[in-house]
C-alpha cells in the first residue's frame, strides 16, 4: 500500500523546481515526452518527429507543475487512490480520479487518467498531468521505462511541418512573464523563417493571445514546365510567394536585387520583393511580370505550377513571351514576323497590323499583338509543332516570298 500512498501524496505537493523557462528544443531521444505547461499539452515524439499531441490538465496555480527534465520512473495499471484529507481508499473504477493508468515522471508527481474528462485542458490539478481515459492508455503502451519527459514552460509554440507553419500565444497560466515580440522572431528565426511576418503582425498575435496555433504560412511545392523544384513557394493569405532566384536560374534570366529599395530587376522590369528568412521573394503575379509564363495554384495538391514556352524557328530563339489567348496558346506576332523575313506594320494608335499589305487579325495581350499558334500557318505559312511535355513551340518551313 505504501506505493497507492506515494500516488497520492504527487498530486498534492507544492512544485519541486523553481519557476522559468526549460530549455528549448530538447535533444530527444526515442521515444520522449514534452509536456507544455501554457499550451495544456502533451506531445508525443520518437525521435526528433512528433508524433502526436495529447490536450491535458495541469497544476493549478497554487500548486503548480513543475518544469525541468524528468524521466519514468514507475508505471501502474489501476492503480488505487488515497484521498489527501484522509479517508479510505477508493479502488480502481469509475470513482477513482487517478483513473486506470499512472506513469511517474518525478518522485511523488505522474502522468495518470481521470475521471473528470471535462477539466482536461485546464490548470486544475495538484501538479500532476491528467489525460483523457483512453489518451492515457495509448500513451502508456508506447513509452517505456526510462522514457524523457521534458515539462516546458513555452508561452510561445512555433510548429512548422511539411505543408504551413503555425504560431500559437498561450496564456501566462503560472505568471511567469509576458511575451515579446523579440522571442517571437527568434523562435521563427531558428526554423530559418525569420521575415515570414512583421512585427506588426506578431505584435497582433501577441495581444489576441487565441491560445490555440494560428498557421501563418503554409508551403507549396513548385513546378516549373513539369519539374518539382527543392524551394518552395509560401502562400499568406491571397498572396503567393515565389522565391525568385531559384526561377530565374531554370528560365536562364538574370536578376539584380535591390537591398535599399527591396525590388527584383529582371531586363528593363522592376517589382517589389520580400526578403523571408535567407531568400528573396516576389509575388506570382509579380513573378509573371518578370519573366512571362502562367502560373496557376493547385490547392488540393498544395502544388503552384509556373509553365513558360520556348519559342523558336528552325532551333533558334525567338524573343517574345507566349501567352494565353483564352484558351490557345498565342505568340507575339511583331518578333515572329520579323524572324520569317516579313516587314510588319503595326499601327500602334489603332492597334491594326499589316504584312505584305494585308491586314492581320491580332489579339491584344498586354498591350502588345499577339496571334493564336492555331493561326500561325494561314497568316505567315509557318508549320507549327507544339511540344507540351518540353513546353515548346517551333516554328519551321517558312514561306520565303
Amino acid at each position: 500500500m505504501f506505493y497507492v500512498r506515494v500516488i497520492v501524496v504527487s498530486c498534492i505537493l507544492l512544485m519541486l523546481a523553481l519557476p522559468g523557462y526549460a530549455s528549448q528544443n530538447p535533444d530527444l531521444a526515442s521515444p520522449a515526452v514534452v509536456i507544455n505547461l501554457p499550451s495544456r499539452t502533451l506531445e508525443l515524439y520518437l525521435g526528433n518527429t512528433l508524433v502526436k499531441t495529447y490536450p491535458v490538465a495541469i497544476g493549478k496555480v497554487s500548486t503548480p507543475t513543475p518544469v525541468g527534465s524528468f524521466s519514468i520512473t514507475s508505471k501502474e495499471v489501476n492503480p488505487g487512490w488515497y484521498p489527501p484529507k484522509g479517508g479510505a481508499v477508493v479502488p480502481s473504477g469509475p470513482d477513482n480520479p487517478l483513473g486506470y493508468r499512472w506513469m511517474e515522471f518525478l518522485p511523488l508527481y505522474g502522468i495518470h487518467g481521470t475521471n473528470a474528462p471535462w477539466a482536461i485542458g485546464e490548470a486544475v490539478s495538484n501538479g500532476c498531468i491528467r489525460m483523457q481515459e483512453e489518451a492515457v492508455e495509448e500513451l502508456f503502451e508506447i513509452i517505456p521505462y526510462g522514457t524523457p519527459v521534458y515539462v516546458t514552460y513555452d508561452r510561445v509554440k512555433v510548429h512548422v511541418d511539411e505543408n504551413q507553419v503555425s504560431i500559437g500565444i498561450y496564456p501566462d497560466v503560472y505568471n511567469y512573464g509576458s511575451v515579446l515580440v523579440e522571442e517571437v522572431k527568434q523562435k521563427l528565426a531558428a526554423h530559418e523563417l525569420q521575415g515570414v511576418v512583421n512585427d506588426a503582425y506578431i505584435k497582433q498575435l501577441i495581444n489576441e493571445e487565441a491560445d490555440h496555433q494560428i498557421v501563418i504560412a503554409q508551403f507549396f511545392n513548385i513546378k516549373v514546365n513539369n519539374k518539382i523544384l527543392a524551394e518552395h513557394a509560401i502562400i499568406q493569405g491571397d498572396t503567393k510567394y515565389i522565391p525568385v532566384w531559384a526561377i530565374a536560374k531554370l528560365v536562364k534570366t538574370n536578376i539584380i536585387w535591390d537591398e535599399g529599395t527591396h525590388t527584383v530587376k529582371a531586363s528593363l522590369k522592376e517589382v517589389p520583393g520580400e526578403v523571408k528568412g535567407n531568400v528573396v521573394y516576389v509575388s506570382m503575379e509579380n513573378l509573371q511580370t518578370l519573366f512571362g509564363g502562367q502560373a496557376l495554384v493547385k490547392v488540393d495538391e498544395k502544388v503552384v505550377e509556373y509553365n513558360i514556352y520556348s519559342l523558336s524557328l528552325n532551333n533558334k530563339a525567338i524573343a517574345g513571351e507566349v501567352k494565353m489567348a483564352g484558351e490557345t496558346l498565342a505568340v507575339p506576332i511583331l518578333p515572329v514576323a520579323e524572324a520569317l523575313g516579313y516587314k510588319p506594320v503595326w499601327d500602334s494608335g489603332n492597334k491594326i497590323l499589316f504584312i505584305q499589305d494585308k491586314q492581320i487579325p491580332v489579339t491584344m495581350i498586354s498591350n502588345q499583338p499577339y496571334l493564336p499558334i492555331t493561326q500561325i500557318y494561314e497568316y505567315l505559312k509557318a508549320y507549327v509543332f507544339l511540344n507540351q511535355q518540353a513546353y515548346s513551340i517551333e516554328l519551321t518551313y517558312p514561306f520565303v516570298p
